[in-house]
């Protein structure tokens, strides 16, 4: 590493020292309302209950990478019985999702910032480091590299803004970022031309495909939700699942509009974070909407509402199971959208608002193939749920043709896996 570049990791190093302890304190603010961090914010600053023996570890920055490594995570622990795994994430919901993750320990991954880093490297051992998507932090990333441990980006992505972004430090990102990676598992080809363009080396580069194809839902919870749909909803039903704050009223107004011409349209509400439930419900109150919260049911044979709130956990595919049409929330507003791949793999049409950009691929060819609809506004979400769910067979053909392009993805989830053996000593 050059001079300069080491004099800048150097800063940074003691910044970090420093902000650490104020991020830590920002982030517990920020999520107050979501699960709170409570001891675990400790976890945050380094402080763990030390651990025995050498740890794989996995991580994924919130609840969004932590499911889609789930079922990676679960075939590796199966053909590594004897190996010991923790997965980190950086935020509670992330968390709670983690631990429904059998055989490993989860932990709120440390901040970067090296007393942080030093704490979970002597609490845990890692002896390989898995990070889906794209996390390159340059602290965690030197730690890796100075204790032998090498680093995999699996899943790896890389859009073009950000591209631009690390060009203009290109000498910086080379040295503290790209020299230090072991591995660059990439979605597409496009991804590996962007990961070479800012500096990783050609030969650690490999096209594997993208996991999220080869996900494993729990078809029992669906079939589960499917009983219970038939037994308590009499017309059809429109979900909106991983909703955003400014979302709620789009989806709700629709809502009102499409029930116009859908006289028994039910809606099932799924906020993506706990802190935009009470706005769906003032929402849903001052339209004189009756909705019941999921957390307030002992049993959904007790549901006679007109809107179902899923103020619940872990429990994505018995939500999905009470659908006949999904709009993928995250999309309306800029936050880039939700993976649309679960709804797809259980058949079922998909709406998507313009902004898609963190699942540019799937949505793209999904809409190519007519799985999923756009909806560039409000007023096109309200015209394709009348149109989708007014039209049976339109509904039905759609669903068989995102499960389609789900099928035809999978895939990814073995090259991973096998390249991710050569790591493991």
């Amino acid at each position: 590493m050059k001079l300069y570049a080491q004099i800048v990791l150097l800063l940074y190093k003691i910044l970090t020292i420093f902000i650490a302890p104020i991020g830590a304190t920002f982030l517990s603010y920020k999520k107050r309302k979501d699960p709170s961090y409570g001891v675990k914010f400790f976890n945050l600053l380094g402080f763990y209950k030390k651990q025995l023996g050498n740890f794989v570890w996995f991580h994924g920055a919130s609840v969004g990478e932590i499911n889609a490594l789930k079922t990676l995570v679960n075939e590796f622990t199966k053909t590594h019985p004897n190996q010991k795994v923790v997965v980190t994430t950086m935020t509670m919901t992330g968390y709670l999702q983690a631990k429904t993750i059998k055989d490993v320990h989860v932990a709120i991954s440390p901040l970067d910032s090296p007393l942080s880093l030093w704490g979970f490297f002597h609490a845990f051992h890692p002896k390989a480091l898995f990070i889906i998507d794209t996390e390159l932090w340059p602290n965690m990333l030197d730690k890796a590299y100075k204790n032998h441990c090498p680093v995999v980006i699996f899943n790896a992505r890389l859009q073009d803004k950000n591209v631009k972004s690390y060009l203009k430090h290109k000498f910086l990102v080379k040295h503290l970022i790209a020299d230090k990676l072991s591995s660059v598992l990439c979605m597409s080809f496009a991804d590996l031309m962007r990961f070479k363009h800012i500096g990783v080396d050609e030969d650690k580069l490999k096209v594997t495909g993208n996991i999220k194809y080869d996900l494993k839902p729990r078809d029992e919870l669906f079939a589960k939700a499917l009983t219970y749909k038939n037994q308590v909803f009499k017309g059809k039903v429109f979900g909106a699942i991983s909703t955003h704050e400014g979302e709620e009223e789009i989806v709700i107004n629709s809502f009102i509009e499409a029930k116009k011409h859908l006289s028994n349209l039910k809606l099932v509400l799924v906020p993506r974070h706990q802190t935009t439930v009470s706005k769906a419900c003032e929402l849903l109150t001052s339209n004189q909407i009756t909705f019941k919260k999921k957390s307030e049911l002992k049993d959904l044979c007790d549901f006679s509402a007109d809107v179902l709130i899923g103020d619940t956990m872990g429990e994505i595919e018995l939500y999905l199971g009470l659908c006949d049409l999904v709009f993928m929330g995250g999309s309306f507003v800029n936050v880039g959208g939700h993976n649309p791949l679960e709804p797809a793999y259980f058949s079922l049409p998909i709406l998507t608002g313009p902004d898609y950009h963190n699942f540019q691929e799937q949505f793209d060819k999904l809409i190519d193939a007519n799985g999923a609809y756009l909806a560039y506004d409000p007023k096109e979400l309200t015209r394709l749920i009348v149109k989708l769910l007014g039209d049976q067979e339109l509904l039905e053909k759609t669903g068989i043709k995102a499960l389609d392009i789900q099928q035809q993805g999978r895939g990814a989830l073995k090259r991973t896996l096998s390249n991710m053996e050569k790591f493991i000593n």
